[in-house]
């Protein structure tokens, strides 16, 4: 979910937003762009400092309304806030980033960047962004009970099979495999510990896809979950 130093940046006119520790904010460059407005990205450190930098005409929005400006800098910001490696820096999802400021926020639009991201990110990023958009959709019992039920089907449907915990395969190996104990541990790890079931099950490139498939939410920001 969010943290302590979330909030709104920049102006009315030309409004930012800071999600963890991503900052999205808008600027007017007429010299650069004069019929678009420009997108500047912030990737800060532990203390708040800007460690990384991505810039650009932001093509998907020209001068729109000082509305349709706070809901692309939040939904943009939310996309974002778990996809960034510290290590990896903002160069490991520029593919996304280009894509986001040609094409915009409208919710096919947000899928497919979301896609890109997820095939940048770790296994470890797409699970909590998985974790926050559900936990924002549906709230956090209610995402634990709706993804026990996936994680049954799924664990059954796959019978553990390689992608099992090291205790489950030595369970197996020694007869003593119980399917039903090791749903039960998963389910009893939290909604993080069964999303990183899924997530390491059926392949990070995979996971959010399969979670709409079975859930039918769309696992990406919205503008109406912020009230916006």
């Amino acid at each position: 979910m969010g943290s302590s130093a979330d909030g709104w940046v920049g102006t009315k006119d030309l409004p930012g937003y800071r999600a963890g520790k991503i900052v999205v904010q808008l600027a007017d460059l007429p010299q650069v762009d004069p019929d678009h407005l420009y997108l500047d990205l912030l990737l800060l450190d532990a203390s708040g400092q800007t460690e990384d930098t991505h810039s650009g005409p932001c093509r998907a929005l020209g001068h729109h309304s000082i509305e349709e400006r706070a809901r692309f800098v939040r939904v943009v910001a939310e996309l974002l806030r778990h996809a960034v490696d510290e290590k990896e820096g903002l160069a490991a999802i520029g593919q996304a980033l280009t894509f986001i400021r040609e094409r915009g926020v409208e919710i096919d639009k947000l899928v497919f960047a979301a896609r890109l991201l997820d095939a940048a990110c770790s296994e470890h990023a797409v699970t909590e962004s998985l974790n926050n958009m559900l936990e924002l959709l549906l709230g956090k019992e209610v995402a634990r009970r709706t993804i026990s039920d996936v994680v049954d089907g799924l664990a059954r449907e796959s019978g553990f099979g390689r992608f099992g915990s090291e205790d489950s395969e030595a369970s197996r190996e020694s007869g003593l495999f119980d399917i039903d104990s090791l749903i039960s541990g998963i389910n009893s790890s939290g909604l993080n510990g069964q999303l990183s079931y899924i997530v390491r099950t059926v392949g990070k490139l995979r996971a959010r896809s399969y979670l709409h498939d079975v859930t039918d939410v769309d696992l990406v920001p919205q503008a109406a979950m912020f009230g916006l």
